[in-house]
């Protein structure tokens, strides 16, 4: 039975998160999908070590890996309060989202804790130059999304499983 970890979302530091992955790993390779990656392993990482995640979203099993249930809608919001653009291209046979932080008085850094700050430099500094396809590739091989099944709630107790960052 899969225990569901649902608390209350804090849109201000998820927000933030979402803009300091935008401005501090953006290149060639951030997209939605691996935006998403990223908000995993600060939760899922975070969970691991503190007993709760910094955004407080779950995260649904999908084909790419764990996706974050509201992460659309914190990117409609940053998007309609003017913070960020996105643009979609065009990749392979399909389609790409890019962002640009386009407001950096929208970015607030100090809604963070030290150890919040310290994971976020360590995640942009260990996946910032990833290929998305290398970075599903590596959450499909992480308990959280191998003991989950297609499209249900990613239980946040097997993050202990993650090796990254111990």
């Amino acid at each position: 039975m899969v225990e569901v970890f649902c608390p209350k979302i804090n849109e201000a530091v998820y927000k933030n998160a979402v803009l300091y992955f935008i401005k501090y790993c953006n290149n060639q390779y951030l997209h939605s999908t691996k935006l998403n990656k990223l908000l995993y392993y600060l939760d899922f990482i975070y969970f691991r070590d503190n007993k709760k995640s910094v955004t407080g979203d779950i995260y649904i099993h999908q084909g790419y890996g764990p996706v974050p249930s509201q992460a659309d809608n914190i990117l409609t919001v940053l998007k309609n309060d003017g913070a960020i653009s996105t643009e979609v291209v065009s990749f392979k046979d399909g389609e790409l989202i890019q962002f640009e932080l386009k407001d950096q008085k929208k970015f607030d850094e100090s809604v963070f804790a030290p150890d919040q700050k310290k994971l976020l430099k360590q995640i942009c500094d260990e996946f910032g130059n990833w290929p998305t396809d290398k970075i599903v590739a590596q959450t499909h091989l992480e308990a959280p999304w191998f003991y989950s099944k297609p499209y249900e709630v990613v239980d946040y107790t097997y993050a202990k499983d993650i090796e990254f960052f111990k």
